[in-house]
């Protein structure tokens, strides 16, 4: 059976879903508002095995020394594992984050979307345990794609025997991903390092500039690289269609800060209930706080 972490960016929420040992699927669902609930229904009363807290794509959200004590006391208290979350990094992130990597227990996880970060990883270990974010297995994932036919023009790489070796000089043993548009249980063939997927939401692209950030913005200042951050991202939500035409097959669509994401198909959850039925997937990764519709105060776009 797969085991079942919860991604937070919010340290907020581990104080009440974490108070009272592991929270049941149920109850995340519940305190995180989801409407789109990423697991079967027979799961909802199964509990949390692991944390994953912080942000994938942002480093402004690489949490603070004093929220990340609050997470390793948190899972510790509840006997679950603890992933530490790291965005694509700059020269500052990396100091930031070298300080972090000394206040984690010995085990924990930390997740990479960065190379450089896998590079300052090799210094402690075997204390922390490196693994490759879905930022750096890369994969063509547009939302939009009319058919399978396709998205078979665009295979992935991710299981590559380069690929793979690099990670391994890495001491990379786990690797996530996303579930492609047109997913086949093919595409978590395994013969690499452990995979982790995570459900119900894809990245497709991030880029640099933030939308939301711009919002208050003066028009000759909207998406410039570097102004101040007030953490728009995790206020508001922008909801994305295509203005004409479209197809069936688009996939709902939504964006935070720089990054967009889609909602798996039908099809989609089908392909990874059998990947991780065959072993082919041994992590599923719930998306907690950051997903499409948990607050009430959405921007629509």
């Amino acid at each position: 059976m797969a085991e079942l972490a919860l991604s937070l960016v919010e340290a907020r929420f581990l104080e009440a879903l974490l108070t009272a040992g592991p929270p049941t699927v149920a109850r995340c669902g519940e305190v995180l508002n989801w409407s789109h609930r990423p697991f079967p229904s027979e799961w909802a009363e199964r509990s949390i095995d692991r944390v994953h807290f912080g942000s994938e794509f942002c480093e402004t959200l690489l949490p603070g020394e004093w929220q990340v004590r609050q997470a390793v006391a948190a899972a510790m208290s509840c006997g679950i594992g603890l992933s530490l979350v790291t965005a694509p990094a700059s020269d500052a992130g990396l100091e930031r984050l070298s300080a972090l990597l000394q206040l984690l227990p010995a085990g924990s996880e930390v997740i990479a979307n960065d190379w450089g970060v896998l590079r300052l990883l090799a210094d402690f270990r075997p204390a922390v345990i490196p693994v490759a974010g879905r930022v750096l297995c890369k994969m063509v994932k547009d939302p939009r794609l009319p058919s399978a036919e396709w998205a078979k023009l665009y295979p992935h790489g991710i299981h590559s025997r380069p690929f793979v070796a690099l990670l391994r000089r890495l001491g990379v043993g786990r690797i996530e991903m996303d579930v492609p548009p047109f997913a086949q249980p093919a595409d978590f063939h395994g013969l690499g390092p452990a995979i982790s997927v995570h459900s119900p939401f894809g990245f497709s692209v991030r880029g640099r500039s933030c939308r939301a950030g711009s919002l208050n913005l003066p028009l000759e200042q909207k998406f410039m690289v570097g102004p101040a951050c007030h953490r728009e991202c995790l206020v508001y939500i922008d909801h994305m269609s295509r203005r004409q035409g479209g197809s069936e097959s688009d996939l709902p669509t939504f964006q935070r800060g720089h990054t967009i994401f889609y909602r798996h198909s039908p099809e989609m959850n089908a392909a990874l209930a059998t990947a991780v039925a065959q072993g082919r997937v041994d992590r599923l990764v719930l998306s907690g706080d950051w997903n499409e519709d948990c607050r009430s105060h959405q921007s629509s776009r």
